[in-house]
């Protein structure tokens, strides 16, 4: 892995690339993309099944790994970091948020919606169980050995079940967090038109929700709406891949690199508590 001084250099070498390349794709994008005020998402009216049933694949793969094998119209989850534009990505940490950013023009995207979207959620942590708060951003550019595939990004933060507890968060209020998380992505990628949709470990791994749990209320969407979706595919590093596949079936039979996940020391906010700006309080 590279260290964190080499992620440091990478991303802002990645980063003036975008900005050169993609200025006009990344202005339209931010210009488009609609924020879905807390409780709005999970309100949305379900589209008519478009589709026989809904595959459910599961790999190892990165994130943008498996969106290079979807079809249709696509858009993956991004499992966002709540106040910050893709976390530290530009301070070198990384995570699931970080990887998306690294193969696309996510990042300066995000940057262009600090005012509008992240910088109200300062205000409402809720314990690090963060809000439904949630933006839909279409025509992400995501480059993979010199392709360009365009995808729409659901980005909405998972809640933080272990800073939650310590927070004194009770487990009804974690799960019912959860389970209203996942019910608002897939309603938004649904609303915007989604045949194929790749999701992570959605909350999995250092933020503590359990990845049986995780994997069985997307189960439970996709069983209560068959056919919304064409495909549904979970890219999960290793770790979950056990809980997943007793969900879903078998892993994919070709597998990529494994999905790592985000260092000890950071939070899937994708900075660490030291980065925090000073006075917040967690409520």
């Amino acid at each position: 892995m590279p260290t964190k001084e080499e992620r440091q250099a990478e991303a802002k070498k990645h980063l003036g690339l975008m900005k050169a390349v993609f200025a006009k794709e990344t202005a339209a994008s931010a210009q488009a993309a609609t924020i879905y005020e807390d409780g709005e998402g999970r309100e949305l009216a379900i589209p008519d099944a478009r589709f026989e049933n809904t595959a459910t694949p599961v790999s190892t793969d990165f994130s943008t790994t498996a969106l290079f094998k979807r079809e249709g119209a696509t858009a993956v989850v991004d499992p966002a970091a709540f106040s910050k534009p893709g976390g530290n990505y530009e301070g070198g940490s990384f995570g699931p948020e970080q990887a998306l950013c690294a193969e696309s023009n996510l990042y300066p995207i995000l940057q262009k919606l600090k005012g509008a979207y992240y910088d109200p959620n300062r205000d409402y942590w809720c314990g690090q169980l963060f809000t439904d708060r949630a933006v839909f951003v279409p025509d992400v550019a995501f480059m993979r050995d010199g392709e360009i595939r365009k995808a729409g990004v659901v980005v909405v933060a998972a809640p933080h079940r272990t800073h939650a507890l310590e927070n004194h968060r009770s487990e009804a209020e974690c799960d019912l967090t959860l389970a209203s998380r996942i019910e608002t992505l897939m309603r938004i990628a649904a609303a915007n038109g989604t045949d194929e949709l790749v999701v992570n470990a959605f909350g999995c791994g250092v933020m503590g929700n359990d990845a049986a749990q995780v994997a069985g209320l997307f189960k439970k969407w996709i069983d209560a709406h068959p056919g919304v979706f064409r495909v549904v595919a979970f890219a999960v590093p290793r770790a979950q891949l056990d809980a997943f596949t007793q969900v879903f079936g078998a892993p994919e039979k070709k597998e990529a690199t494994p999905v790592p996940a985000s260092a000890d020391d950071e939070n899937d906010e994708g900075f660490s508590i030291d980065d925090l700006p000073e006075g917040v309080t967690f409520r």
